[in-house]
């Protein structure tokens, strides 16, 4: 069970790269009276999409510090802070080999003072590690959604009226699905067939390089975005990013002659979703440029070779429901020596196809940690039991999963997302949230200065269950923080967090304790269920 009201989405991301001019040098030449030749241009380095790269790109020290760094080093511009702005603004740039960030841009902009602090949160971030790609650093095309919103207000308890700040909440959020809305993300997102690596391989067999790029000898990447109708049909395509010379257009040409997706689904039902993808002109490999042949036109997978990434009825294991393939396989996992004696920790990501007989096939590390890591990942998937296959419209088919595996050391604390079990206050919720208000000894700055509040204080739930590491993440006062940060290292003993193989882990929590205490509820008034 946690505790933490403040919740943060970040969304995953665009990029695109810039040229560096170079400068001949030319004085030699001069003096000799000869016309130097004119040198050749060397071809830009290769900016990789994250699909096309074995480990992607992240913040040096994590997502949750990265998520930490936005919210603490955003500085809100007026309009946001008076609550007449809010929205998202997406930046995209380019994670060089060596970690640096490089060629930022506004993909997606909200107005002008917050594309600007978007571009200076980026643009001040410390380097990443890079991405790989055949055991190789390679740069990298990665975007990021910054949120902007007003600033949280104060918690201010009315005394008389219930106060929930310490129960918990199962963190659901309905959303009504419009009729004309486009979605960014859903739950289900369209699905090309043959997959993402189907889709681009479709466009760029149906490409043809312009007459004009080809004499110009222009080549690059040109992105488009368009809309994935409920029916599947792509329409309204649009460049966010192009080359000119008439790539443009011909990219155009072939998003509205696309088959037809699976539509992307949110709350079960079809809806439409944005899509964006980079296309690739080059003058080496794309169909139509000087030498290179024109391919047959391009056909799609046949119904029984098409894997599917979601379908109605997904893998499970026999009898039980899908997120039991996420147990089963971390129950199957051997720790190597190198997690068990702490000398490096983190989680493997696997991907896998479920065959028409229920057989886990075709496994490969998508993200890698170390090789005896990924060795154990991959043995863990092998003895995976048979599983009962995908279903599509009442027939079975190939269904491609993908799935993380923990392998940290005994010491590891965790967030509460990554347990299967969330740990628990002894009573629940309603005992949590009685034990702040019994326990509470107010400082005297509360009736004093008229003083109203909340403090919000990180901790450690040990394996063991104990209380571990506080620390005050939203201050109130000086004695405010120090009352409610002996609350929290005063609390009995929990009931463990637990991951999925069932063994007991640290685990990060959070609690609003609100200043002063609330009235309790009476008896009668209505229970609150855990």
């Amino acid at each position: 069970m946690s505790f933490s009201f403040i919740r943060s989405a970040w969304p995953r991301v665009l990029l695109v790269a810039c040229l560096a001019g170079a400068v001949v040098p030319v004085a030699q030449a001069q003096k000799s009276g000869k016309k130097s030749a004119a040198a050749p241009i060397a071809a830009p380095p290769r900016i990789y999409s994250l699909y096309e790269v074995q480990t992607r790109p992240e913040y040096a020290e994590g997502e949750y510090a990265l998520r930490q760094y936005l919210q603490n080093q955003l500085r809100r511009p007026a309009a946001v802070k008076a609550g007449t702005e809010r929205g998202v603004v997406t930046v995209s740039f380019v994670v060089q080999p060596d970690g640096r960030l490089t060629d930022a841009f506004v993909a997606r902009g909200l107005s002008a003072a917050s594309n600007a602090e978007a571009l200076r949160l980026v643009q001040a971030m410390p380097r990443w590690r890079p991405a790989r790609y055949q055991d190789k650093a390679v740069p990298v095309q990665y975007p990021i959604s910054i949120p902007f919103e007003p600033p949280m207000q104060k918690a201010v308890t009315v005394r008389g009226a219930p106060d929930l700040s310490g129960l918990e909440s199962d963190r659901r959020v309905v959303e009504e699905v419009g009729e004309n809305k486009v979605y960014t993300y859903v739950e289900q997102m369209p699905v090309f067939p043959g997959g993402q690596s189907g889709l681009i391989n479709y466009i760029q067999a149906s490409l043809r390089y312009p007459a004009e790029a080809a004499q110009k000898q222009v080549e690059g990447k040109v992105f488009v975005k368009f809309t994935v109708e409920p029916s599947g049909k792509a329409i309204n395509p649009e460049i966010i990013k192009g080359l000119g010379a008439g790539c443009d257009e011909e990219v155009l040409r072939v998003i509205r002659v696309l088959p037809p997706f699976e539509p992307g689904k949110q709350n079960g039902r079809t809806v439409s979703v944005s899509y964006t993808v980079p296309v690739t002109f080059s003058l080496q490999t794309t169909p139509g440029a000087p030498g290179v042949t024109i391919p047959p036109a391009p056909t799609l997978p046949k119904p029984e070779e098409k894997v599917y990434t979601y379908v109605e009825q997904m893998p499970r294991l026999a009898g039980t429901t899908e997120a039991t393939i996420a147990s089963a396989l971390q129950a199957g996992l051997v720790l190597p020596k190198e997690i068990a004696q702490g000398t490096t920790e983190g989680r493997v990501f696997v991907s896998f196809v479920v065959g028409l007989e229920g057989k886990a096939e075709d496994a490969k590390v998508v993200r890698s940690l170390c090789p005896a890591c990924d060795a154990a990942a991959l043995a863990a998937v092998a003895s995976l039991p048979r599983l009962e296959p995908g279903r599509q419209n009442g027939n079975i088919v190939r269904v491609q999963l993908t799935q993380v595996l923990q392998l940290y050391s005994p010491t590891h604390v965790f967030e509460p997302r990554e347990a299967a079990t969330q740990a628990t206050f002894p009573g629940g919720g309603v005992a949590l949230r009685q034990y702040f208000t019994e326990k509470l000894k107010e400082p005297k700055v509360l009736a004093k200065e008229n003083l109203r509040g909340a403090v919000e204080v990180r901790f450690v739930v040990q394996a063991d269950g104990r209380i571990g590491a506080g620390e005050v993440v939203r201050p109130l006062c000086r004695s405010c923080d120090e009352e409610a940060l002996r609350l929290v290292r005063a609390m009995p003993v929990w009931a463990p967090a637990r991951d999925a193989t069932g063994q007991p882990i640290a685990v990060r929590q959070s609690v609003i304790i609100p200043m002063p205490a609330p009235e309790l509820p009476r008896k009668n008034a209505g229970a609150i269920e855990d």
